[in-house]
């Protein structure tokens, strides 16, 4: 049994979190964890997507075409709190190591410009709680299909009998044709998943 996701997995966790409020989507989805992948320096799996032009600006500018900005879906109230939990990331972990990192706060949405009641944006999917100036926070919940990504991030884990989930995990994980989403993603950077994940694939088997 696994027993948590490495760090820069995690890592990669609260990038996609940040990713969408940038964007001003009301979820996360598999586009957001992917140019959370795109943010990391050592994973050679961000290597790889690199070579093939897939650069963090690249992917944010068609994320951006492809959905628009706030124009993304509201989840559908599912508790992924437990989805990580069984995963292995504690968020409130999370949230403490990203505030020791960047300040109290790291994770709230940011207050540069007022936002309707019904499109305000949250943190994660915990439920509410009190932020440190008074308001009410909480968290971006996963669109569905990045729910799926994450669970078949453990299952790319066994498949490759690895003890932890790694970053090379959750970007095997995401790489779903029937991700029709990301894979318009990947077509407008020039590829699709398929290719992603061959090279991805070929590049793990190399380094072992």
């Amino acid at each position: 049994m696994f027993e948590r996701f490495t760090r820069q997995a995690r890592t990669v966790v609260v990038q996609a979190q940040q990713e969408a409020r940038s964007l001003g989507h009301t979820d996360i989805g598999t586009e957001h964890l992917l140019l959370g992948v795109l943010a990391q320096d050592g994973p050679p799996v961000a290597d790889t997507l690199r070579r093939r032009g897939i650069t963090a600006p690249a992917c944010r500018s068609a994320v951006e075409t492809v959905l628009g900005r706030g124009n993304a879906p509201a989840a559908d109230g599912a508790d992924d709190a437990e989805v990580l939990q069984a995963l292995g990331i504690d968020l409130d972990e999370v949230r403490s190591r990203a505030e020791r990192t960047f300040g109290p706060g790291a994770l709230d949405a940011p207050a540069a410009e007022p936002v309707p009641r019904s499109r305000r944006l949250l943190p994660f999917p915990l439920g509410r709680r009190r932020n440190r100036d008074g308001g009410r926070g909480g968290h971006i919940p996963f669109a569905p299909r990045a729910r799926r990504a994450l669970q078949r991030s453990l299952r790319e884990a066994v498949d490759m009998k690895s003890r932890h989930i790694g970053v090379e995990h959750l970007l095997l994980g995401l790489l779903d044709p029937a991700d029709k989403l990301t894979s318009e993603v990947l077509r407008r950077l020039g590829t699709e998943p398929g290719t992603v994940r061959a090279d991805v694939l070929a590049d793990l088997a190399r380094a072992a």
